[in-house]
């Protein structure tokens, strides 16, 4: 059977997530009338994600579960992108609920273009049930490229800059145009330190693939109140931050004079942000991050070197 798009969840011990995550991806309209199928890809040692998907799996609706231990996001990916048998490979997060339409949307948004690969927007849902005081409106938790849809996503400045810093949950690729050498998709040296979703994405878009914004393809991800809170929003910003510049540095034709000016940037950021936060009191607040968030960015930029890696999390499922 030939299959047209593959649905790949990557998952790490949130079963409960994880079935929220198939349910909606189970129930999709398919007004496109493609053959589909889900290839969850388990990297967690209990296997926890086996019960929820053989719970799932029928003969009406094609999933397949794969247990792959290996602590490299890279490598985990490259796993679900090698499972996958569908021309167009979709990926959705294990704490991501997709719309009924997400999919109809996602892959239209590219067939109506041309464009290789296409990307749609995540809100958020707070388990606390609202949004954290430093951020009332919850749009640091949310992706919205704020373009028309279907519009050409530039990711990429002329020296190599980079726009977006784009994710690979909400996103699809057309299998042959993207990889046609069927060489691992993911570099394994950014999936130790993480990135390396988003340098698929520039590389991508500097060998010449077109990106589309699908503007309607909506996920929705579920965020628990430890991601919140202030400790673990900065350091956040300062990986995704140190992601920012390996990811210039790689690509860029002239990696001394940018090298300076980040170190220059960091700098400035990080003495602006110091002097902001201390008028403001912000150090041990929940409430006010304007000074250290800028403080973050600067020490992304002057450590991108030796980058924060794995951040430990509390079981949340």
């Amino acid at each position: 059977m030939t299959v047209d798009v593959s649905i790949v969840v990557a998952t790490y011990d949130r079963p409960a997530l994880l079935a929220e995550t198939l349910a909606s991806c189970l129930a999709q309209q398919n007004r496109l009338g493609q053959v589909r199928e889900v290839v969850v890809v388990d990297n967690h040692p209990s296997e926890n994600g086996r019960p929820v998907v053989e719970g799932l799996a029928s003969a009406a609706s094609p999933i397949r579960y794969v247990a792959d231990p290996v602590r490299n996001m890279s490598a985990l990916r490259n796993r679900g992108f090698a499972e996958a048998r569908g021309r167009w490979v979709a990926f959705v997060d294990d704490d991501e609920v997709a719309d009924p339409n997400w999919l109809d949307e996602l892959i239209g948004a590219a067939l109506d273009t041309g464009a290789q690969i296409a990307v749609g927007p995540r809100l958020a849902r707070f388990a606390a049930g609202r949004p954290p005081a430093w951020d009332p409106t919850g749009a640091q938790f949310a992706r919205d490229l704020h373009l028309p849809d279907r519009a050409q996503i530039d990711l990429t400045a002329a020296d190599g800059k980079p726009r977006y810093g784009l994710g690979t949950g909400n996103s699809a690729f057309d299998m042959a145009a993207c990889f046609p050498d069927g060489a691992a998709p993911m570099r394994l040296e950014f999936g130790d330190a993480g990135g390396e979703d988003a340098e698929l994405f520039v590389r991508l878009h500097r060998e010449g693939r077109q990106l589309v914004w699908a503007a309607k393809a909506f996920v929705t991800e579920t965020v628990p109140e430890h991601r919140t809170r202030a400790a673990y929003r900065l350091l956040r910003v300062r990986r995704e931050t140190q992601h920012y510049c390996a990811i210039y540095l790689d690509g860029t034709p002239h990696p001394g004079p940018v090298r300076a000016t980040l170190v220059f940037k960091g700098l400035a950021q990080l003495s602006v942000g110091f002097a902001l936060a201390v008028a403001g009191l912000e150090f041990g607040s929940e409430r006010r991050l304007t000074g250290r968030n800028l403080m973050a960015h600067g020490l992304g930029k002057l450590t991108w070197r030796r980058p924060v890696g794995y951040i430990a999390e509390p079981k949340f499922s």
